[in-house]
């Protein structure tokens, strides 16, 4: 698990309670220094799974203080090296409010990770036409090299993520810029591929194409095993995993394969396609929702946490029921 630099700024005079909660802590090491302003900057050094308790034992206790603030660094590496973990270190395992968070990085780095990937912004936009141009050329080039490259560039992978982590914490704001990003991005996907569609598509299929159409319940246990990996690896923050979850769940090329279709006039197989792109986002939402939970992801503020859950709860329930919908519709009608 990586290291984080936590530097805490505070007034001077409120120093004695920042130390008593930090001798409770027991990071693996801290300094101060003294800032202009009466101010007193305290850097502690810790494994990120420990940050999540005790910045929010921070915020509760100086959230009220204008002159407050955290700033969370990634570390490299620290000499001399930090205790393996077990030594006693990070932690108080006494108290439970101390309990580290194994297999995780702390909320507030996981919603800044996610935050700009919920936002319809000109570099997203950009980067879903750019990799719906590259999905085409290599639908039409019969190229699975060229496939791969837009796979990893997985746009919408994103917006589905941020859709997951809102959803957990119960942040409506995260969720409803999440949806619009979807939305916005699947619909700018599907207008350039039926431009593409009516341009190069006469009646003539490839293997790459055909792939696309065709949807069983293997796809299912694949979507729900890599939106599952996306999750815990965006997590632990270990981000270079993603580009496999990108290649196995890829949601573009579906989407590109569906306009060509429509682009083209062949309404079943651009339903197909279109199936096959809903599996992948139902079972993405659907496995990262459940990991995002079964890691203890919840909101900072204790009277927030009826409203994450309720909001929890449902999502689950509507992307079960999706899943359940798009089932009876791979079983009983496009595999007549």
């Amino acid at each position: 698990m990586s290291l984080r630099l936590l530097q805490i700024i505070i007034p001077t005079n409120r120093i004695t309670r920042l130390e008593e909660i930090l001798d409770e802590a027991n990071p693996a090491a801290r300094w101060a220094t003294t800032l202009d302003g009466d101010l007193t900057m305290t850097s502690v050094l810790l494994r990120s799974q420990v940050v999540e308790p005790l910045t929010d034992e921070l915020c509760d206790e100086y959230k009220l203080c204008e002159s407050f603030r955290l700033v969370l660094l990634p570390v490299e590496a620290t000499y001399p090296k930090l205790p393996d973990r077990g030594e006693s270190i990070d932690t108080v395992p006494s108290d439970p409010k101390w309990a580290p968070r194994f297999g995780r990085i702390s909320r507030e780095e996981l919603i800044e990770d996610i935050e700009d990937d919920s936002r319809t912004s000109p570099l997203f936009m950009s980067m879903v036409v750019l990799s719906t141009i590259v999905a085409c050329v290599g639908l039409i080039k019969d190229s699975p090299a060229i496939l791969i490259g837009a796979m990893v560039i997985a746009p919408l992978l994103g917006p589905n993520m941020a859709l997951a982590l809102g959803t957990t914490l119960g942040e409506i704001s995260t969720i409803r810029r999440a949806i619009r990003s979807n939305m916005v991005g699947l619909c700018y996907a599907l207008v350039f591929s039926i431009v593409f569609g009516l341009l190069f598509v006469n009646g003539e299929y490839n293997d790459e194409i055909y792939a696309r159409t065709s949807v069983g319940l293997s796809d299912i246990i694949l979507a729900l095993a890599s939106g599952a990996a996306g999750a815990i690896a965006i997590t632990s923050g270990v981000s270079g995993t993603l580009v496999g979850v990108m290649v196995a769940v890829a949601l573009l090329p579906p989407t590109a394969v569906c306009g060509m279709f429509i682009g083209d006039g062949a309404w079943r197989e651009a339903g197909q396609a279109a199936t096959l792109t809903a599996t992948n986002v139902t079972c993405i939402n659907l496995s990262a929702t459940a990991v995002f939970l079964l890691q203890g992801v919840r909101p900072s503020a204790w009277w927030e946490e009826h409203r994450a859950h309720k909001a929890t709860k449902r999502a689950i329930g509507f992307w079960t029921l999706a899943l359940l919908a798009l089932a009876v519709l791979i079983v009983f009608a496009w595999n007549e």
